[in-house]
């Protein structure tokens, strides 16, 4: 599951969080691992959340977790979800944001508070 180092394809590097998104799921959070690290949230094909877990005591299955718990209001069906392990979240998020609004022109939605719904 997206973890460890990217892949070089055609001499550009693959963010693996790319690569799997698998339903965001309970069983699938309880599962996800207890360490630092980025995830996605993705509907339809595409991202539309970024997440990290790097200060304290968080992790990739606490944040998910949180995330899934305040999301309840939200129809979650057809929600998935990715990650990947990280020893520097801060850094990787950063660069997995600069890489999505390079690409789409902006923010994911659930990351960008004017584009959500109120």
């Amino acid at each position: 599951m997206g973890a460890g180092n990217p892949g070089e394809i055609a001499g550009e590097i693959q963010m693996s969080i790319k690569f799997q998104s698998l339903p965001f799921t309970e069983p699938l959070i309880e599962a996800a691992p207890d360490t630092t690290g980025v995830f996605a949230l993705w509907q339809d094909g595409g991202v539309i959340y970024l997440g990290k877990a790097s200060a304290g005591a968080a992790t990739i299955r606490k944040a998910l977790g949180e995330q899934f718990q305040g999301r309840r209001w939200n129809n979650l069906a057809g929600t998935r979800c990715s990650w990947e392990i990280a020893e520097d979240a801060d850094k990787r998020y950063s660069e997995l944001l600069r890489e999505f609004e390079a690409a789409h022109h902006c923010a994911p939605l659930w990351n960008d508070p004017q584009r959500l719904p109120t």
